[in-house]
């Protein structure tokens, strides 16, 4: 009988590797390494029976903690509409968690990139607009509600066309660095923020824009 429990136990280990949610993972991980724990604890091997209840302690430990990120959060009013036009790919505290990261900032008549340069920066437009110029003509007017620079942060290419703010212009803007640094930690969110920009560009081909920095 207790042979059948181990079977089951490493069953569920294998559920947990091919589980794409974390959460899942760690939930199964959790049950079949009790299982090993009480199975070995029967059998007299009280080393493994002791390492395998530290690795249950370990993942539900880690079970709560994705619980309470997970936990619904409340999004202040100034965010909300935002959040539920250009971040829904992202959960609400993963959104409030990204976007709290950033810097928001109001300039006036100021150059966000410049062609054949790097952009030290992503931004987010909140009110005004930007003008987009190749060769210093006038290509596109981007409104409220697009990014600036992203083409530059996902490739990595330098701008291949000037930005700059057109009177007095409130953005978001998230040091490039910080954001490499992002991507290096925590590639499962770099990929649902790649969504985000994604959709931002197919928006900006929708409007006819055709911008690429």
């Amino acid at each position: 009988m207790l042979t059948v429990f181990v079977n089951v136990a490493y069953v569920l280990m294998l559920c947990a590797f091919l589980a794409r949610d974390v959460l899942y993972l760690r939930g199964l991980l959790v049950v079949a390494q009790s299982i090993v724990v009480t199975y070995t604890w029967r059998n007299g091997v009280p080393l493994l029976s002791a390492w395998n209840a530290t690795f249950v302690v370990i993942n539900v430990t880690m079970v709560v903690q994705i619980l309470r990120e997970r936990r619904a959060v409340v999004l202040p009013d100034d965010l909300r509409l935002l959040y539920d036009r250009h971040f829904a790919a992202l959960t609400p505290p993963e959104f409030l968690r990204w976007w709290r990261n950033g810097r928001r900032e109001r300039v006036a008549d100021a150059p966000l990139a410049r062609a054949g340069e790097q952009p030290d920066a992503l931004y987010f437009l909140i009110d005004g607009m930007v003008r987009v110029s190749r060769d210093r003509q006038p290509v596109a007017d981007l409104p409220a509600g697009f990014f600036v620079a992203e083409m530059s942060l996902l490739t990595g290419d330098r701008a291949n066309a000037d930005v700059d703010a057109i009177g007095s212009v409130e953005l978001m803007r998230w040091p490039v660095d910080a954001l490499h640094e992002l991507r290096r930690r925590d590639p499962a969110f770099w990929s649902r923020l790649q969504s985000v920009i994604g959709h931002d560009l197919v928006e900006k081909i929708r409007r006819g824009e055709h911008v690429a920095r």
